[in-house]
């Protein structure tokens, strides 16, 4: 080398040193206080990993409710003053129309930070990018946010989730945080426990501006675990298309398997969709038709003629009537002073209990109902799970069965004959749900067993790893004879043979069931058709199918749908016939 080119090189070297020590004094020295309020604004904090919500699967482990990242901008205040604050605010508003009027006022402090504004565009994240530096404490999170893959499909069944309220975050403690979602209606709060998962924790160092420059996982999250169900969602995807093909506005159906007590499918309608309820509320909430309202456990509705099953029943088991017994119909029955008519004025004849119950005569049932008295229908209504608690992954309504002792505290009035009439035919005081009625129906099928009714059929861990596995349970038994209940059956397949509920008649599948007309108001038959919508009849449907082997059960009601004969049998045909048009029956 030269003596020249080393010289340069000698040169630059010192040139080079002594530039990194004026640096170096400039940052120390003259900047030294400034850089060092600064790192004093860096502090540590522990805050929340949020873990995903447990996966719910229907019976073939088809998706329908999941998490997905959502990208959600938060503050941490908690080393913010009042003035920076105030600064804050007119940038948050000018940038993404965020008003923290209320976090200025409250003065919020605490580890927990206040969500701004979810489901953050690349818009606003291209915005918070490149406005960092002027939004102190601000900072973008990435939280799991609830999708429904379906969206409308098996909403009353599913729920929908939110933030937790303050009662929420006490009664769930350290199981959630604020940013967390949590169940609010469906199995999405029944089994909220099951598919939290457990929150992590990680300290973070942020600095001046807000930004965090080291984290440290103290603690992992944990996924929840999983509930597999044991809806089918093509079975429940022919249920909400066949009603709403209907033109029916309001109602529920209950499919069950015969032999298990498995929920195929459970609709109430109208549905709304889970992913938009937030986004929906006013809409929704200001619905006269009460979408997020589940009729199927909840809605408590007269049972009607429905009810003549288990007083048919009773009149059997007690030998007040036999099967062949006949009463004569002349369309009205006298009772004292009071004239109690059926629903056919001019009368059915001479009837015995197949043909009253297949033509739904209630002069048949107001005769033999009185005989049997209050006492001992309230006995077998019971026996058939009618007023009882049902256990249910969902919260059901009792149904009602009135008494002399209700009656005398709620209207100041005796217990009458006529009373025990109208319960004897589902009229008067009595009310029950589809789920009473439906299961009613499975106890016939099976010869007097009533399973558990159950949507749940498995639960997984947050591997996949099944940790609960669900097992048939019997709810009731209904000790009698055996021949009963065949007479019963043989009834129902006569009510769609040839009678009140003919139009449930198929070629495809052999289709027993009973139809029932609920009166909401009293008024006279001619008078009834011009009535308002909320003052119809409610229409019901319940059945058994195949005949010879039940495997399904399927329930159905129509709110002010007039007759069920003519509206809901026909709804519960086409929902069996699109089942074995597509082979379903055979997987299930």
């Amino acid at each position: 080398m030269s003596r020249r080119r080393f010289i340069f090189i000698l040169v630059l070297i010192v040139a080079t040193f002594f530039a990194v020590l004026l640096r170096l004094f400039y940052l120390q020295v003259i900047k030294g206080d400034f850089y060092r309020k600064l790192a004093g604004k860096n502090f540590k904090r522990v805050r929340k990993i949020y873990p995903p919500r447990g996966d719910i699967l229907d019976r073939r482990k088809k998706p329908l409710a999941y998490d997905v990242p959502e990208y959600v901008l938060l503050l941490d205040a908690a080393r913010l003053n009042k003035r920076e604050l105030i600064s804050l605010r007119d940038t948050l508003k000018e940038l993404f129309g965020v008003d923290i009027e209320g976090v200025i006022k409250k003065g919020v402090r605490g580890i927990e930070p206040v969500r701004l504004k979810s489901s953050l565009t690349q818009r606003d994240l291209d915005t918070y990018f490149s406005n960092v530096d002027r939004l102190p404490g601000v900072y973008v999170e990435t939280i799991p946010k609830r999708f429904y893959p379906e969206g409308k499909l098996a909403s009353h069944v599913l729920g929908y989730v939110g933030l937790p309220s303050e009662r929420e975050l006490k009664k769930l403690k350290e199981l959630v945080g604020v940013n967390s979602y949590v169940g609010k209606l469906g199995l999405e709060k029944s089994m909220n426990r099951v598919l939290l998962g457990e929150l992590g924790e990680e300290e973070v160092i942020v600095n001046a501006v807000g930004k965090i420059v080291k984290k440290r996982k103290i603690k992992e999250s944990k996924k929840g675990k999983s509930l597999v169900l044991t809806l089918d969602s093509r079975v429940q995807r022919i249920v909400e298309e066949v009603f709403e093909e209907s033109g029916q506005v309001a109602g529920g159906v209950i499919v069950f398997k015969a032999k298990t007590g498995e929920v195929l499918a459970l609709a109430s309608f109208p549905r709304y969709d889970p992913n938009k309820v937030y986004d929906e509320w006013e809409k929704i909430n200001g619905n006269k038709l009460k979408p997020l309202f589940n009729r199927v456990v909840r809605g408590r509705y007269p049972p009607a003629s429905v009810l003549k099953l288990p007083v048919a029943y009773a009149l059997l088991s007690t030998g007040i009537a036999g099967a062949h017994a006949s009463v004569f119909c002349s369309g009205s029955f006298f009772l004292g002073n009071r004239t109690f008519y059926c629903w056919k004025r001019d009368g059915h004849g001479s009837v015995d209990m197949v043909e009253a119950i297949s033509e739904s005569c209630d002069v048949y049932f107001y005769t033999n109902g009185y005989r049997l008295g209050l006492r001992k229908m309230e006995a077998f209504f019971r026996s058939f799970s009618y007023g009882e608690r049902i256990p249910f992954e969902l919260p059901v309504k009792r149904g009602f069965i009135p008494t002399p002792k209700w009656k005398r505290k709620r209207f100041g009035e005796p217990w009458y004959d006529g009373d025990t009439v109208n319960v004897s035919i589902g009229q008067g005081y009595m009310l029950s749900t589809l789920m009473e009625q439906s299961l009613m129906v499975m106890g016939i099928a099976n010869n007097g067993v009533i399973y558990r009714p159950t949507l749940l059929r498995e639960i997984l861990d947050e591997e996949g790893r099944l940790v609960w596995k669900n097992r048939k349970s019997v709810f009731k038994v209904i000790r009698g004879d055996m021949e009963h209940f065949a007479v019963l059956r043989k009834a129902m397949r006569e009510v769609v043979r040839k009678g009140t509920g003919h139009l449930a008649f198929s070629k495809i599948v052999d289709i027993a069931g009973k139809t029932g007309t609920a009166q909401v108001s009293r008024v006279s038959r001619e008078k009834r058709k011009k009535l308002p919508w909320r003052l119809k009849d409610h229409a019901w449907f319940v059945c058994f199918a195949p005949y010879r082997d039940p495997l399904f059960v399927v329930g159905v009601l129509v709110e002010h749908g007039e007759s069920g004969g003519r509206v809901a049998a026909p709804i519960a045909r086409r929902i069996l016939e699109r089942i074995y048009i597509q082979k379903l029956h055979k997987e299930i």
